[in-house]
């Protein structure tokens, strides 16, 4: 692997100590001109703007702004450098959240309204509601192409990230495809789909924007694949064990609102598999008003199907700690970081 010249920082929580604060000042910064360039043509069009920018800025642990800097940093490149990029990929973030929300009919994301609901309360319908989350996602999906192609390095540096924001946008919107039309029926195809859906934007696309603006060569590109391929599925298989599991205070996400949505997930092809939760999880999943009692007996059951969820994070998470022992320092630290931050996570 190629190796990386002096680093500000040596771990990812070092580092992402020091991002943190630059990319909200930066995000912070660009959502504000959007919602004023908004603002002069009605007021209209700064409501809807400004519903996107409410929800960008609306907490978030900014992971996958961190891992666009330590991308860069991995790989000998200034960080700060990557800044605008780094703010690129969360408005990104937040415009398949706009969207997300709106198809699965969700009200509220961290703690406050979703998009099309804001805009459904401003506009006065279901509908206007609805046609503004996928304006706000649109505008979004132009803001976060502006910010990583304001990035003020080399030329062709700028150009690969460029290409690496289109290829995670276009491998996130097929995933969702194979999601919404529940297109999948083993674990390798709710694999596949997680590697597209969530993978390419969460883990393989940031570090791969970043690295390319370090100007890192082919066989690190296919590295950094080979090491966020497995980590990005991981991290979604433990999104749906939260989902099910999880505190809603906590994660604020309904409890078995996945199953009420009828989310083909890892956890739910066992199910399906299992004599004990069959028949009631083919009850609930995908029954908008299945009583609670039966989504928490269904919750119930699922519990004891829950190891062999765990069981396949934690090899996915032990490939890609191997996949991270191969790079150079300061690569390896912050790859091996990444894992830690994303094994970790409760929310």
């Amino acid at each position: 692997m190629s190796p990386a010249t002096k680093p500000t920082t040596t771990t990812l929580e070092s580092l992402a100590a020091e991002v943190r604060p630059v990319v909200e000042r930066d995000l912070g910064r660009r959502l504000d001109a959007s919602v004023l360039r908004a603002r002069r043509q009605s007021a209209d069009a700064e409501a809807v703007v400004d519903a996107l920018r409410s929800l960008a800025l609306r907490g978030g642990k900014r992971i996958r702004a961190v891992l666009v800097c330590a991308g860069s940093a991995a790989f000998g490149g200034d960080w700060h450098a990557a800044v605008p990029a780094a703010s690129g990929v969360e408005i990104l973030h937040a415009y398949l959240l706009a969207h997300d929300d709106w198809m699965d009919g969700d009200e509220t994301r961290r703690g406050g309204p979703a998009v099309h609901a804001a805009l459904r309360d401003r506009f006065g319908s279901e509908r206007e509601g609805a046609i503004g989350a996928v304006l706000a996602g649109d505008l979004g999906a132009g803001m976060a192409l502006e910010a990583v192609s304001a990035v003020e390095l080399a030329p062709e540096r700028v150009l690969g990230a460029v290409r690496e924001l289109a290829a995670a946008h276009q491998d996130v919107v097929l995933g969702q495809i194979v999601d919404v039309r529940r297109g999948v029926s083993d674990r390798a195809g709710v694999e596949a789909m997680h590697s597209l859906k969530t993978g390419s934007y969460t883990v393989r696309g940031p570090l791969r924007i970043g690295a390319r603006l370090a100007g890192v060569s082919k066989a690190d590109l296919e590295a950094i694949d080979a090491f966020a391929m497995p980590l990005g599925v991981a991290f979604q298989h433990q999104d749906d064990l939260l989902g099910v599991f999880g505190d809603p205070s906590v994660t604020g996400k309904p409890r078995g609102r996945d199953l009420r949505e009828g989310k083909r997930t890892a956890l739910v092809l066992e199910g399906l598999g299992d004599r004990a939760a069959a028949p009631l999880l083919q009850r609930v999943l995908g029954v908008e008003d299945a009583p609670d009692s039966e989504v928490e007996a269904l919750i119930g059951k699922l519990a004891v199907l829950r190891p062999s969820v765990e069981k396949r994070i934690d090899e996915l998470l032990g490939q890609a700690r191997d996949a991270a022992a191969l790079f150079g320092e300061p690569a390896r630290a912050l790859l091996l970081g990444a894992v830690d931050a994303l094994a970790g996570r409760v929310t």
